[in-house]
Parts: C-alpha cells; sequence; structure tokens
C-alpha cells in the first residue's frame, strides 16, 4: 500500500515561493554584476554592458539588482502573510471541531431500576 503523502503546502505556494526565488536569484546576480563592474576595468565586456543598460535605462545593474530583489521580497512578505492567515484559519477550524466532537462523545455512566407501575 501506498501511504499519501500530505503537503502543508499547495501547488500556488510551491510554484510561486520557486519562482520568487528565481527572481530573488536573478537580482542578487544583478547585484553581483554591479559591484564587479565597479571593480573591474573598463575595457572588460561586464563594464560595457553596465554602461549600456545604465545609458539606455537610467540605471545600472547594481540598481536594477537592488530593485528586482526588493520586489521579490515584497512578493514573498505577501503570500506569506496571505498563506498565515489561511492557515491560521483552517487551524482554528480544526480545533473547535475537536472541541465540539469532544463534547458529543462524553459517555456518562448510569445504572437503571425497572420501573413498577
Amino acid at each position: 500500500m501506498k501511504k499519501k503523502i500530505h503537503l502543508k503546502l499547495s501547488i500556488f505556494e510551491l510554484v510561486s515561493y520557486s519562482l520568487l526565488l528565481l527572481l530573488g536569484l536573478w537580482g542578487l546576480v544583478y547585484i553581483c554584476l554591479g559591484i564587479a563592474s565597479s571593480f573591474i576595468g573598463y575595457k572588460t565586456a561586464v563594464y560595457k554592458a553596465n554602461e549600456i543598460i545604465g545609458s539606455t535605462f537610467g540605471l545600472g545593474f547594481l540598481y536594477w539588482g537592488i530593485i528586482i530583489l526588493a520586489i521579490s521580497v515584497a512578493l514573498a512578505v505577501i503570500i506569506l502573510l496571505a498563506n498565515a492567515k489561511k492557515s491560521d484559519r483552517d487551524y482554528e477550524k480544526a480545533q473547535r471541531r475537536a472541541q465540539r466532537l469532544k463534547k458529543q462523545v462524553s459517555v456518562v455512566d448510569a445504572e437503571s431500576t425497572p420501573v413498577n407501575e
């Protein structure tokens, strides 16, 4: 027999956390490229790419990396808060149900005698 594995995370949570992790890594790579371009010589490809991005979009690798990382962190916090609220609701619902079932199951032992009429 196979045991059914019950995940505490929904499919949406798993996919969203994975995508946000990739987005955060993208931001970290941009930050590293921005820092590297400031310390590497003027004739390297990283420096030239940083200059092109800076002249095209107004910001270099470093600042775009910070913006991308901040966006991924903000979205992760929003998703975590929403799912925490849902989990708390489910937990409280289960606790109320357990209390209700506990009250119904109580059995009282009593002896009775037949009534003669």
